[in-house]
């Protein structure tokens, strides 16, 4: 929610069922800049719910494939989240299976020197470890809060 309320242009795959939660939170606000990542290429077919969202600016799709990968694999899912990393200025992860894809990505050079943020969660050790910071939601508990 700060995210939008900030206005911070999100960038994501939007993949997950709560990645789509967000993503239909982040719309509703007419304001709130998106770039929706794709791990393949984009379709000519595209929904024309989004239509409004493009022709206003504030939604941007985004692929490193060609019309022709029409379907999400491992190894697209991969490139779209390198892609995704080397763009973004800032990282915020909720939660990260040690050795997972998460953290191969977050030690990769694109994503070195770049601001972390997890939440205070006993399973987020390895997330500190790379050398994350506690994020305190604003006005909760009267937390400081972490920047991004």
């Amino acid at each position: 929610m700060e995210q939008r309320q900030l206005g911070y242009c999100v960038l994501s795959g939007f993949h997950s069922r709560l990645e789509q939660a967000i993503f239909r939170f982040l719309r509703r606000d007419m304001q709130q800049p998106i770039v929706y990542a794709l791990g393949r290429g984009i379709q000519p077919s595209m929904p024309l719910d989004y239509e409004r969202d493009l022709q206003l600016g504030r939604l941007l799709f985004l692929t490193p494939f060609e019309p022709d990968v029409t379907t999400v694999t491992q190894e697209t899912a991969n490139i779209r989240n390198l892609l995704i990393t080397d763009l973004a200025d800032r990282f915020f992860v909720p939660y990260m299976r040690p050795g997972g894809n998460v953290e191969r990505l977050l030690q990769s050079e694109a994503a070195r020197g770049k601001p972390l943020l997890t939440l205070n969660l006993p399973e987020n050790r390895a997330l500190l470890r790379l050398g994350a910071r506690i994020y305190h939601p604003p006005g909760l508990l009267g937390g400081r809060r972490a920047s991004l």
